[in-house]
C-alpha cells in the first residue's frame, strides 16, 4: 500500500518529460514534419529554427523532468506526514499532476519561443 502511494505524483510526470526529451535527443526529428518534434509555427518556418527549435526544447525538457522528479519527490515525502484521507491525498496528487504538466509544457513553449526569437529575430 505504502509502495502505491510512490508510483503516482508530480515526479511521475518529470520521469515523463526525461524519457521523452531523451528520446528526442536520440532520435531527433530530421525534417520538419506534423508528428514528431517541437512543432510550433515558429519551429517549422525553416530548417534552421526547426533544428535549434528541437535542440533547445529536448535540453529544456530534459532539465524541468529532473526538477519535477525531485520536487514531486518531496512534495509525496511531505504528503504522507499529513493527517488526511488516502481519497483526499489521490486527489490532492491528481491535480498536482495535472499543474506541474501544464505548467511544465508552458514554460517550456514559452523558453522555446522566445530562445527562437531571440536566436533568430533578423529572420522574422
Amino acid at each position: 500500500m505504502i509502495f502505491a502511494n510512490w508510483i503516482a505524483g508530480p515526479h511521475l510526470i518529470g520521469l515523463i518529460f526525461i524519457i521523452a526529451g531523451l528520446i528526442q535527443k536520440y532520435y531527433p526529428p530530421k525534417e520538419i514534419n506534423s508528428l514528431y518534434g517541437y512543432r510550433t509555427t515558429q519551429s517549422m518556418k525553416n530548417q534552421q529554427n526547426w533544428d535549434e527549435g528541437n535542440r533547445y526544447s529536448t535540453k529544456l525538457m530534459i532539465k524541468c523532468g529532473i526538477v519535477l522528479v525531485i520536487t514531486g519527490i518531496i512534495l509525496t515525502a511531505g504528503m504522507m506526514l499529513l493527517p488526511i484521507s488516502p481519497e483526499w491525498r489521490t486527489g490532492i496528487k491528481v491535480v498536482l499532476m495535472l499543474l506541474c504538466a501544464f505548467g511544465s509544457a508552458a514554460v517550456l513553449f514559452r523558453a522555446t519561443e522566445e530562445h527562437l526569437k531571440q536566436q533568430f529575430s533578423d529572420t522574422l
